[in-house]
């Protein structure tokens, strides 16, 4: 018996050693550490960006004249447009780490038939990327592959990261920062530690307040 648990042991420890631990969900908080809330709008700008990283917007690239690409432009002053945050299927405000969102930006460009976010495979473009729009939006050669996107933590104690996980995998990928002419778009990597990896933070939008007047 001793010695059946001697030869046991080992391969337990390998087996637990070898299996992947998921944090539990956690609320995902902003700038100010509040937890986001579905109810409100937040810019989502890159943490740490240095002099040459901006917000998220939409943006224009190549033969893409709609600006249906998720992108970072060059100035940092910029802060990007705002984007609303929803769990799917669940009705809690709060945005929780390691759910399935969905995500869209506020303004829907006026060429586009939706703001919400997509992964989008292009035959000639070298890697899935960020993008918004329908398939009818996108045109023939480009194709929104289907599954759900998720915020985790990332390195910084502040910082996080959006992954997305395809239905025809049971892995989830990174966002990593590809230089172009128009800005920095954001395209799927499989790797986990990479200085290209987005680092998102999110700043609350200050809602307008409306002022009334007595005559």
């Amino acid at each position: 018996m001793k010695c059946a648990i001697s030869l046991t042991f080992p391969f337990l420890l390998f087996a637990l050693a070898s299996a992947r631990f998921v944090d539990p969900p956690v609320p995902v908080v902003d700038s100010k550490g509040v937890p986001l809330s579905a109810a409100e709008e937040y810019y989502v700008t890159q943490l740490n960006s240095g002099p040459t990283a901006s917000g998220l917007q939409p943006g224009v690239e190549r033969d893409v004249k709609c600006p249906l690409i998720v992108m970072q432009d060059y100035n940092p002053a910029i802060l990007g447009e705002k984007v609303k945050i929803t769990m799917r299927g669940v009705n809690s405000k709060t945005i929780m780490t390691g759910t399935p969102l969905d995500i869209a930006f506020v303004n829907k460009p006026s060429c586009a038939s939706s703001s919400k976010w997509v992964v989008v495979n292009e035959k000639q473009y070298s890697g899935e990327w960020l993008g918004i729009g329908g398939t009818t939006d996108l045109g023939a050669d480009k194709k929104i592959v289907d599954g759900v996107f998720k915020i985790e933590k990332y390195l910084f104690v502040e910082g996080y990261k959006f992954v997305f996980c395809p239905s025809s995998s049971t892995k989830c990928f990174d966002f990593a920062r590809r230089e172009e002419k128009n800005g920095k778009r954001l395209i799927l990597v499989n790797e986990t530690t990479s200085p290209f990896i987005f680092e998102a933070e999110f700043v609350k939008a200050v809602k307008q307040k409306s002022s009334s007047f007595l005559f």
